[in-house]
């Protein structure tokens, strides 16, 4: 019984210095994913595939749900090109559910940069450690400007928190 009590007071003793040293995210996130889809009501011959992948920078305000981000895209689909994409993520109270809007400015089927979708969509994000999290996002939006498409998407990847 005696060897008991020390366990557990070992225990006490040591699980509040454990907790503390686990290290408490900044708010700065990293993720890296991976999307491919579709632009739909593109005029005859132009390619409708998409693929791409994105680097996204962003700032977590977790009290709030609550995250700001500046993705930069790779194209690879239908052709290459560049994409500058800053958006916002609103995680829902209580679900697992991410509502996310972005700009896409994109040198795809034009000559330089320039505004090519409102993205609009949901994601859902499965936290494996308080830094770490893999996540599923569906997207979808409207096209602004004439050579653009309705896009389609479906993105997977993972979010690191710093």
């Amino acid at each position: 019984m005696r060897r008991l009590a020390l366990v557990a007071a070992v225990l006490a003793l040591a699980l509040p210095s454990l907790a503390a040293a686990q290290p408490v995210p900044s708010g700065v996130t990293g993720s890296l994913s991976i999307a491919g889809g579709a632009e739909l009501g593109l005029p005859d011959g132009e390619k409708a595939g998409l693929g791409e992948i994105e680097l996204a920078v962003g700032y977590e305000f977790e009290s709030v749900g609550l995250r700001p981000e500046l993705g930069l895209v790779l194209g690879l689909a239908p052709g290459s090109d560049f994409s500058f994409r800053p958006g916002v993520r609103v995680a829902l109270p209580a679900v697992p559910v991410q509502l996310v809007a972005a700009l896409d400015f994109s040198t795809a089927r034009v000559s330089g940069m320039s505004l090519r979708w409102l993205l609009l969509g949901v994601a859902t994000e499965l936290r494996l450690t308080g830094a770490f999290a893999l996540f599923g996002e569906l997207d979808s939006g409207a096209p602004l400007n004439s050579r653009a498409g309705l896009p389609l998407l479906f993105r997977a990847g993972a979010t690191f928190r710093f």
